[in-house]
């Protein structure tokens, strides 16, 4: 047995069902009898996180109901797999106790958090540990604490939610867990989503963590590369449960797939292909259901893209987002003004993800999802901000992201684009000091509409046949013929 390491990364669609179990079993034998080391990284079941967070933001007046329906799901799941976990459901059911408890009897913001942190990772710890005694009549197999391998940077802000809930990591090599973990079996599981604080506990890497905990493995592992498989082929030219003849692409650069999860492409989280790059990591993208489809592999360019590959390569819709409009008379003349803007929304934790200025206005723009932000993070950010000047909120807005290398040279093939604004306001314009992206800021109520129109202006036009095979694959109709289901829908 090799001491390379492989890791492949199961989505909460992808660890579900028998069906899907038996693909993981089959995926493992394969990897394991081409000489890996396997490292399996799970999420919790579909639907999962969201459950639990439900019962963190009700901890007080929590239903047991809602707790014996999630308990109920993986006994169901068991059941189906042919295993035995009335001991793991009660070590379950005792660990979502003591989180609530945790959560209502916090008496500072940082215990609260921590609360938090420790309830929403159960899902991740039933579906591994179901995987593991499933897959343990098969092969030798262990499982492994991922907060073993990962801890998260100290933040100097350690009551902020983004310390408890988004938490950077050390991703370095790590020859000591390298050697821990070669003294265990070659078939290893552990969970997703999870860290271990730098003071202790549980923390956590953001929604979509999984992917980037499955990254951050193969980093410390110092691993070949990663398969995340999920129940979609790859990334799409376009959101292909809006655009059906949105085309597979094939492959990606790291900045050029890093610009598309950053703007909104859902199957892979930005994070995680940022982490990639940083360790130089190859990622595989791949539909558990359709395993033998060749999906899109993220990976470092060398040299400068072949002519004819330039272009747009996607256009993807960031939700989600709120926009603040702020109007001073003479903003050049206050020496210190953005500045004094910046610090108000540093001081709360935001992070800002568009910005625009001229004599009399600024606009910034942010995710609120991201920024694990509601309506009243943003009146209170707007009240702070009204000191100095007057702020108009725009809460549910979209921007539609144009990604691929030569943005702008696309700009001058926008012409028949531009008609659409003539009766629908644009926020914000803003293109990427790299070429690679060029955002348009909308009310959401429009995004749909301005996604399908450039699309079909602007995807794959004027590529010869080579680049198209070589970067576009089919489209989500074509691949429709290979009996895929429909596209999930959006969350």
């Amino acid at each position: 047995m090799t001491d390379k390491w492989l890791v492949l990364k199961f989505g909460g669609t992808s660890v579900s069902g028998k069906d899907q179990w038996q693909t993981i079993e089959s995926l493992a034998r394969q990897r394991l009898g081409q000489g890996y080391r396997v490292l399996l990284v799970c999420s919790a079941l579909a639907g999962m996180t969201n459950a639990l967070q439900h019962l963190a933001e009700n901890a007080e007046n929590h239903d047991d109901g809602e707790i014996g329906k999630i308990l109920s799901r993986h006994r169901q799941l068991a059941a189906d797999l042919g295993i035995d976990i009335e001991d793991l459901l009660s070590s379950a059911g005792q660990q979502i106790a003591a989180a609530l408890q945790s959560i209502t009897s916090a008496t500072a913001k940082s215990g609260y958090l921590a609360g938090i942190a420790s309830l929403l990772p159960v899902g991740e710890w039933l579906s591994t540990r179901i995987g593991e005694r499933y897959l343990a009549r098969k092969f030798q197999i262990d499982w492994v604490d991922a907060r073993e391998a990962l801890e998260a940077l100290e933040e100097d802000d350690l009551h902020g939610r983004r310390a408890w809930l988004s938490a950077r990591c050390v991703s370095k090599p790590d020859p000591e867990i390298q050697q821990r973990w070669l003294r265990k079996a070659p078939l290893l599981i552990t969970q997703g989503f999870v860290a271990e604080h730098s003071r202790g506990g549980t923390v956590l890497l953001g929604r979509g963590g999984s992917d980037t905990s499955a990254v951050l493995l193969a980093s410390r592992l110092e691993a070949s590369h990663v398969e995340i498989w999920t129940d979609v082929p790859g990334l799409f030219s376009a959101d292909p449960r809006l655009i059906p003849g949105a085309r597979l692409l094939r492959v990606l650069d790291y900045d050029e797939a890093l610009e598309m999860a950053a703007s909104g492409a859902k199957v892979v989280h930005s994070r995680c292909i940022r982490a990639a790059a940083d360790a130089g990591i190859r990622l595989r993208i791949g539909d558990l259901g359709h395993v033998d489809l060749t999906g899109t592999t993220i990976q470092r360019r060398d040299g400068a893209p072949r002519r004819g590959h330039e272009g747009i390569r996607g256009v993807c819709r960031q939700g989600q987002m709120a926009v603040l409009l702020l109007q001073n008379l003479d903003t050049r003349e206050q020496v210190g003004f953005l500045a004094w803007v910046f610090e108000q929304i540093s001081r709360m934790g935001i992070s800002i993800d568009l910005v625009a200025t001229s004599e009399t206005t600024t606009t910034v723009a942010f995710n609120m999802l991201s920024n694990h932000m509601d309506e009243d993070i943003l009146a209170e950010l707007a009240a702070r901000l009204k000191q100095r000047c007057a702020v108009t909120v725009f809460p549910h807005c979209s921007t539609i992201n144009l990604v691929g290398r030569g943005i702008r040279v696309a700009m001058a093939r926008m012409g028949s684009v531009s008609g659409f604004f003539a009766d629908k306001p644009l926020l914000m314009l803003s293109q990427s000091a790299n070429d690679l992206c060029l955002s348009m800021l909308v009310h959401s109520r429009h995004a749909d509409e301005l996604l399908k129109t450039l699309h079909s202006a602007l995807i794959g036009k004027g590529l010869d046949k080579k680049t198209r095979s070589e970067v576009f694959g089919p489209s989500w109709l074509e691949l429709m013929g290979a009996d895929l289901p429909d596209p999930p829908k959006r969350k």
